[in-house]
């Protein structure tokens, strides 16, 4: 989010506007990203 407010306090809205869309879909999908981190961890090396 810091990013976001850098990034928009230097002019660029649209490039605000697709870091927050980018960070709703990560929040959005934060369940799934976990869920899939956990699966690769109890795997292990390979």
């Amino acid at each position: 989010m810091e990013l976001t407010l850098l990034v928009e306090s230097h002019g660029h809205d649209e490039a605000g506007d697709n870091i927050r869309t980018a960070l709703n879909a990560i929040g959005e999908n934060a369940g799934h990203i976990n869920q899939g981190l956990a699966r690769l961890k109890a795997q292990g090396p390979t």
